[in-house]
């Protein structure tokens, strides 16, 4: 969802970009979120595209390459190489087109979470009441500051883990609601924020929940939220535990 500061600029757009997919056959889900910087004039196109092309080549990978290391960093290198090329194109400074990802990858009872820059991913195992914290947001070394996709070290800044857990929930967020999801002096997730929503969904069948996303649209849209952030906002949740 569009932040109040963007609807307040000239022409704009929401710079955050989301996919889940499911595949089937190997019983994997992928969730990815990218939130493009507001810094940059092409981000929107840089998010969206990598949404795209991570959600297709996980979706396509085999089992016992999509959960390593090596695979992330081979993605992460060819998705800086597809926003070279389009940076080439448009006649425009590759740094134009930055934006951070977020992605999670669930399988049977595996789950890997790769992250550059901020945002976060959360997660519950199966069995238990805590919500995890995968990567603690990376601001760089300054204020206001994060790694994107679009940097020389690219590889060096993925942050990546790989465990043997059976997950029942999974979010991703956009930095916009890292204040409201995030306790920044413990540094843990706070409870309460996944526990007004994953009650929710688990009285649902399986698929995509269109009544709760509309509610969650208006939640992300109200004065109480704008309050607190003023930046694009993004929520994606996911749950093993339904009818």
């Amino acid at each position: 969802m569009i932040g109040t500061a963007h609807l307040k600029a000239d022409n704009g757009i929401c710079q955050d970009a989301h996919r889940c997919a499911y595949a089937a056959d190997v019983d994997r889900l992928v969730c990815i979120v990218s939130d493009g910087a507001g810094s940059a004039s092409r981000s929107a196109e840089a998010s969206r595209l990598v949404c795209d092309r991570i959600a297709f080549n996980i979706t396509r990978a085999p089992e016992d390459d999509v959960h390593t290391s090596g695979f992330a960093k081979r993605a992460v290198s060819e998705l800086r190489l597809d926003l070279e090329e389009l940076a080439e194109a448009s006649d425009l400074p590759l740094r134009e087109f930055a934006c951070t990802v977020l992605v999670a990858i669930i399988s049977d009872n595996i789950c890997t979470f790769w992250q550059i820059g901020d945002g976060a991913i959360c997660f519950r195992c199966a069995e238990t009441e805590e919500y995890r914290v995968a990567f603690w947001p990376n601001k760089g070394e300054y204020a206001n500051m994060t790694f994107f996709v679009t940097d020389a070290n690219v590889t060096d800044e993925l942050e990546f883990d790989s465990l043997d857990l059976r997950v029942a929930d999974v979010a991703l967020f956009s930095d916009g609601l890292e204040r409201l999801a995030l306790d920044f002096k413990t540094r843990e997730a706070h409870p309460k924020f996944f526990a007004g929503f994953f009650p929710y969904l688990y009285g649902e069948p399986a698929g995509e929940v269109l009544g709760i996303q509309t509610q969650l649209e208006q939640f992300l849209g109200s004065d109480r939220v704008n309050a607190k952030t003023d930046d694009d906002k993004t929520l994606i949740l996911a749950t093993r535990e339904c009818l």
